[in-house]
């Protein structure tokens, strides 16, 4: 339990300076952008930086990003590939405007531009969709600053696997696939315990622009249901 309980205050921990470069995506519970202007992590300092209000970032966007959200309340809701393709553009400061789709009331062009999947990006006649399509468009059309990433794929890949395997563990399955994810979060601790306090060093990269909603996720999953709430899936009540 010490490994696991490290390794989950570490999600947390990472999360909390990944959401600083996401300014906009949790206006709820965010600190104001300028609070982020730099923070210190581990003993070295990481800048985050905005260039420009969020109004002006607005005015001078062509590129549209269609996210899963309430539309009514103007609010993001959970989905790490989205959480990822924003985090991305904020970190590459790329001026877009957001729009929140419902996914329970789909409009039929979603359906017919990516089979009713989120995250799309569209600029002008450009529409594209797929997180990872997304991002790999996004570091060639906006090099700079790079987010281009030299984790090896063996330390990140199978971690959201791993956690909706755990999350929809049977009783018979649960030590297994707990198992598993301990494995998985095993190398994402001793990487960044090597490389870090980020997959790309002093400053984010595409690991972390991947990583950081999938970890903050598992964590809000498995804090969640170990705080008194009622766990459904065996696995993760193993963990509690």
């Amino acid at each position: 339990r010490p490994s696991f309980e490290r390794i989950l205050h570490l999600c947390h921990y990472r999360f909390a300076y990944c959401s600083a470069a996401m300014t906009s995506l949790f206006a709820r519970t965010s600190k104001p952008a300028a609070a982020f202007s730099s923070q210190k992590v581990t003993g070295r300092q990481v800048i985050l930086q905005r260039p420009v209000s969020r109004a002006a970032v607005r005015a001078m966007a062509s590129l549209k990003v269609y996210v899963k959200g309430d539309p009514a309340t103007n609010t993001l809701l959970d989905c790490p590939f989205c959480h990822r393709v924003l985090l991305t553009l904020e970190t590459k400061h790329v001026p877009y405007d957001k729009e929140y789709i419902d996914v329970a009331n789909k409009p039929d062009w979603l359906q017919e531009r990516s089979g009713g999947k989120v995250p799309v990006v569209n600029d002008g006649d450009f529409w594209l969709a797929d997180s990872d399509k997304i991002v790999e468009w996004l570091e060639q059309s906006h090099p700079s600053p790079s987010m281009a990433s030299s984790v090896p794929a063996d330390v990140t890949g199978s971690f959201f696997g791993a956690f909706r395997g755990l999350l929809m563990a049977s009783a018979e399955e649960a030590a297994d696939k707990k198992a598993a994810f301990l494995g998985e979060l095993a190398k994402v601790e001793a990487y960044l315990a090597a490389h870090g306090p980020f997959f790309g060093g002093d400053t984010l990269d595409a690991s972390d622009a991947a990583m950081a909603p999938k970890m903050y996720h598992a964590l809000t999953a498995l804090g969640g249901w170990g705080s008194g709430g009622t766990c459904r899936a065996a696995g993760v009540a193993s963990l509690m």
